[in-house]
């Protein structure tokens, strides 16, 4: 084998990887708040609404989850401008082509959410003297709330890996970056290795911090285990090789 790995060329222009870390993280985090804000707004109407006010919404959240993000950024900057009359500069389109993609998913999150939680408990409340605000805030929220955190966490790793796509417009995230080291020194298998293992740490790290505000809002608490003795529990569970036909 003569192939020679040259990491060292990686590690020369890793400040250029790093300014590509902090644009992604960006990107990502607006998207994530822009989403969610979308998404639980999208929920509510189609839970409330009427059939024929919620068409709209439905007909937006199967388009955004049925066509490729690709296709939904290259449109909103180049189609959108032409359709509406409105210029958009690269950012800001990308902003609300992945709001917009992350939103649909994250709409579908929250109605199943509150959908799951027991009518039971919410007749409970009100058969109490609960009015409906309370009801939603102190028996909904909370139950709903716990079951759709690791859904949620899911969509926003998602939106991390997402970002990824708006190199095409030009965007100095991280896949831009790698890019244009590829470029000037050719060694593509040590830059792509190096930003996957990128964005592996950054989903990691998101799932990481799904998973703790999984375990600090759960509202039944079987066993006194800190996190981290519940984290290394869920990963010996998770890593163990069972034989087959053993449930």
């Amino acid at each position: 084998m003569d192939f020679e790995f040259r990491f060292d060329i990686v590690w020369n222009n890793f400040p250029l990887l790093m300014e590509g870390v902090e644009t992604t993280i960006l990107l990502s985090l607006i998207t994530m708040v822009l989403g969610t804000v979308i998404g639980l707004c999208v929920a509510i109407v189609r839970l409330k609404a009427r059939k024929i006010f919620a068409l709209p919404l439905i007909i937006y959240v199967e388009v955004f989850r049925g066509t490729p993000g690709l296709i939904q950024i290259v449109w909103i900057y180049y189609c959108l401008p032409i359709v509406t009359g409105l210029q958009l500069d690269a950012f800001a389109s990308l902003v609300i082509a992945m709001a917009l993609n992350i939103g649909s998913y994250l709409s579908e999150v929250f109605r199943a959410g509150i959908q799951a939680v027991n009518k039971g408990h919410i007749e409970a409340a009100a058969a109490l003297g609960f009015r409906p605000g309370q009801i939603t805030r102190r028996v909904v929220v909370p139950q709903a709330a716990y079951r759709m955190i690791p859904a949620i966490g899911n969509v926003f790793v998602s939106a991390i890996k997402l970002s990824s796509l708006c190199s095409v417009l030009g965007m100095a995230e991280l896949m831009y970056q790698g890019q244009i080291i590829i470029a000037n020194f050719f060694r593509p298998i040590e830059v792509f290795t190096i930003v996957a293992l990128i964005y592996l740490a950054m989903a990691y790290t998101t799932s990481l911090f799904m998973m703790y505000l999984e375990w600090k809002f759960a509202w039944v608490r079987r066993d006194k285990m800190s996190f981290w003795q519940k984290f290394r529990q869920i990963s010996r569970s998770a890593l163990q090789i069972k034989p087959q036909g053993e449930l």
